[in-house]
């Protein structure tokens, strides 16, 4: 990229000189039109109808008021995938969609990126066989779980709706089926390893000194690869227990909220529910998209997007 063609701000001057001058350059560039330093490996894909739960711990809370039309939504999502075409991980979480459209979504990602692999996390509340299709496509589906006991699990979760069984999900996502758990206090990965699944296990963070000490015991037993995935801001490990495959996600840093920061780091790209785009799990820090500024066109179509509360 001429460098010319793109003024830098304060921001990018010291990353320059943090990066050096070759790294620098091989990242550089304008995401809508923003410049920025593109180290974007995943597009995280919060959903933006209502998540049926209400974990105590869950970093969504405060977004749940702040939602769009699912049609204004994937017509965001579709003009994500586009401005990013050389990533390859796609991570749908957050709240919920109709089986019918989470399906046309899947579509969508597979039709725009179709070398991605796709994870999904749900709590598995209100899915059914109606979502088969949207899963013959997705990579992995991460089942987040709190205990392996279903009441509790339901317990917690504080919902009334049915919940997808450990049982139920093996028969409709077979071998694409991953147990994700956050380590607490509580953990016991010789629980979890009895299901036969594979896991997916979150450092708790912010942690304490009890549930950093189980985090740290668990690791002490696991056969953990050299196949270590390291990004930015996180590091993910490749381990086995018991012949039960097991991926962690150490997560090494706790995400800070910078009120209206630039996107000078771009690690990732989140559509939120909002349809606001950023680089950080909040909606209002590192913003690279915010349709409610300004009307964006695409496909020659204006997004008629009504703003449900103040960004």
């Amino acid at each position: 990229m001429n460098l010319k063609n793109i003024e830098l701000n304060k921001e990018l001057l010291i990353a320059r000189n943090e990066l050096g001058a070759e790294i620098f350059q091989q990242h550089i560039r304008e995401v809508f039109g923003i410049p920025c330093l593109d180290f974007v490996k995943t597009i995280v894909i919060n959903l933006p109808q209502p998540c049926y739960a209400d974990c105590y711990y869950c970093i969504d809370n405060y977004l749940r008021n702040s939602s769009i039309d699912t049609e204004e939504f994937l017509k965001i999502c579709k003009m994500v995938l586009q401005e990013f075409p050389n990533v390859r991980s796609i991570s749908i979480t957050g709240g919920s969609l109709k089986a019918p459209d989470f399906n046309r979504l899947v579509y969508l990602i597979r039709k725009i990126l179709p070398e991605s692999r796709i994870s999904w996390n749900t709590n598995g509340i209100g899915i059914d066989s109606s979502y088969s299709e949207g899963i013959s496509m997705i990579t992995r589906v991460n089942l987040h779980r709190n205990s392996i006991d279903d009441e509790e699990n339901k317990r917690i979760f504080k919902t009334f709706k049915p919940i997808l069984s450990i049982d139920q999900a093996k028969l409709l996502m077979a071998e694409k089926l991953n147990i994700r758990v956050t380590i607490d206090e509580t953990f016991d990965i010789d629980k979890y390893s009895r299901m036969e699944t594979p896991l997916y296990l979150n450092r708790l963070l912010p942690g304490n000194e009890i549930t950093d000490k189980v985090f740290n015991d668990t690791l002490e037993k696991l056969n953990i690869s050299d196949d270590v995935d390291r990004r930015r801001r996180n590091v993910y490990l490749t381990a086995n227990y018991q012949g039960i495959p097991v991926r962690i996600c150490v997560g090494d840093k706790l995400a800070t909220h910078v009120i209206n920061r630039k996107p000078t780091y771009l690690n990732v790209a989140i559509i939120h529910r909002s349809g606001i785009v950023c680089g950080s799990w909040f909606e209002d820090d590192k913003v690279i998209f915010n349709p409610y500024d300004k009307e964006f066109i695409q496909d020659g179509q204006s997004l008629t997007l009504k703003k449900r509360r103040n960004i």
